[in-house]
């Protein structure tokens, strides 16, 4: 087989009127029925009639691939707030693109609508973003330090700087607080454990989200 030299995508827009039980569907199930209902004369018919019509014209039809993918018409926007807190470390851009992408393609619960808008905020933007900031922590000793590391947005994981690494922290010392000085905030971390790496820190997403503009500022201005 003749190996493709060009790639054609042929693209249509269709406005259905669909009965009341399959738009109460989730997405998913939704795409589903569709498929159904277009069928193999559809599917695989179209593929065959273009691979005829193509070859006319000396064309060969290599190969080819299908996506089906529908949105909902006339739903409502998705809440700022609901991005903000599934994707805190997008942009104001990439939180709209998101919002577009997804929009009446979004579950009828809002915490699976924030798991799906998180999986997706992750896939579309995976480039590591981090803010410089200082841990500010019990040691074994008993005495408090403050260790330079860096925050990352994506995930919340504080990465103690290499000359802080060897510190030790004193386990079951609650809440650590994080401090980014660029961004004017404070945010609360768990501690749980130490590895030859340093100490293990996270920051959950939601706290993440509740200074969110600030963070993210902070990173656009490093």
């Amino acid at each position: 087989m003749s190996s493709a030299n060009v790639k054609a995508r042929i693209s249509f827009d269709f406005d259905l009127q669909v009965p009341p039980a399959l738009l109460a569907l989730e997405h998913d199930a939704l795409l589903k029925a569709l498929h159904a209902a277009l069928g193999s004369t559809v599917v695989q018919g179209m593929p065959t009639v273009s691979a005829k019509q193509l070859g006319k014209s000396g064309i060969a039809l290599v190969r080819h691939h299908y996506h089906l993918d529908a949105a909902k018409l006339g739903m409502q926007a998705i809440p700022r707030g609901l991005l903000v807190t599934a994707a805190p470390h997008l942009t104001d851009a990439e939180l709209d693109t998101l919002a577009k992408s997804m929009a009446g393609k979004t579950p009828n619960s809002e915490d699976e609508t924030r798991r799906l808008l998180r999986r997706k905020a992750l896939a579309m933007v995976s480039e590591l973003r981090t803010v410089e900031c200082t841990v500010i922590a019990r040691l074994s000793s008993g005495a408090t330090a403050e260790l330079a590391a860096t925050l990352n947005l994506a995930n919340g994981g504080v990465i103690v700087a290499e000359k802080d690494r060897q510190q030790r922290l004193q386990s079951n010392q609650g809440l650590v607080p994080i401090r980014v000085d660029r961004a004017g905030a404070t945010l609360n971390a768990t501690f749980s454990g130490q590895t030859i790496s340093g100490p293990v820190l996270g920051v959950e997403v939601a706290e993440i989200a509740a200074h969110r503009d600030a963070l993210i500022t902070a990173w656009q201005s490093r």
